[in-house]
């Protein structure tokens, strides 16, 4: 007779953190991490070993607002009772705003039909949300950002803007949000998409603020893209500056809660 496993009991799970004191998302032999400090927790609550799985990789120091991971675990739990217990066991810097059963082919990762992220610009010196904000405050022509934003709409090869000794991929990512907005003292990059190549978002505001700087133009921009070397864009914008704003899925997993949390919808 063969022996039967034990059944598994899958929960999706909406959080946030503050990415300062964090070496990115992922597990890490050696180093604080998002990842490491959640399956720390849960498994101290549950006692055993919890395995949780996130949506998608964020580098050192970068932020979620809107996080979804899911996990698996050996025993059937009340969501409630599992926010409850994780936001006391939880450092400050990681929130757990609910949980939610889900089927065992609900899958953070690939279930995931689009990212948001959000890159905030401060314009001024300020006393407060240095942490969260790239604080830069030379003259940029804003008219160029926008239209550098606009051309980065549906499907294109991002190959210029891919962090360098990356695996090798196809580049083809297809956006549907890329825009910039300007909110006081603050310039917000909004950019949603299918997926994104390591280190792009912030590769991709890097170099735009580098050629509003300058001026160069639509045409040498478009030259830039059309290289596909990274090389010939410019630096990646600082890490504490980017945000994930949230994911969507052909099933909602919160009710549409996980969607990117976005300044202007459509």
């Amino acid at each position: 007779m063969e022996a039967q496993s034990s059944p598994t009991f899958r929960y999706a799970l909406r959080l946030a953190y503050h990415g300062a004191e964090f070496l990115g998302w992922q597990r890490q032999p050696e180093g604080r991490t998002v990842q490491g400090v959640l399956e720390s927790s849960l498994s101290a609550w549950m006692r055993h070993e919890v395995a949780v799985t996130g949506v998608g990789r964020t580098d050192t120091g970068v932020h979620a607002s809107n996080y979804v991971a899911h996990l698996d675990c050996a025993r059937e739990v009340d969501p409630k009772e599992l926010v409850y217990r994780m936001n006391r066991f939880l450092p400050d810097d990681v929130v757990l705003f609910e949980a939610v059963a889900v089927a065992e082919d609900v899958h953070a990762r690939f279930s995931a039909a689009a990212r948001g992220y959000q890159y905030r610009i401060q314009r001024t010196k300020s006393a407060f949300g240095r942490d969260t904000a790239w604080h830069y405050e030379r003259a940029l022509q804003v008219d160029l950002l926008h239209e550098m934003a606009q051309s980065l709409l549906g499907e294109h090869h991002f190959g210029a803007f891919e962090r360098s000794g990356s695996a090798e991929t196809n580049g083809l990512c297809t956006l549907t949000r890329a825009h910039w907005l300007e909110r006081g003292d603050q310039l917000v990059f909004e950019v949603e998409g299918n997926r994104f190549l390591r280190n792009m978002v912030r590769s991709l505001v890097g170099t735009m603020v580098e050629q509003a700087v300058a001026d160069r133009g639509l045409n040498a921009w478009h030259e830039l893209r059309a290289s596909q070397k990274r090389t010939a864009s410019g630096p990646s914008a600082p890490a504490h500056g980017l945000t994930f704003a949230g994911a969507r899925f052909s099933v909602p997993l919160f009710d549409g809660r996980e969607h990117p949390q976005f300044i202007q919808e459509r």
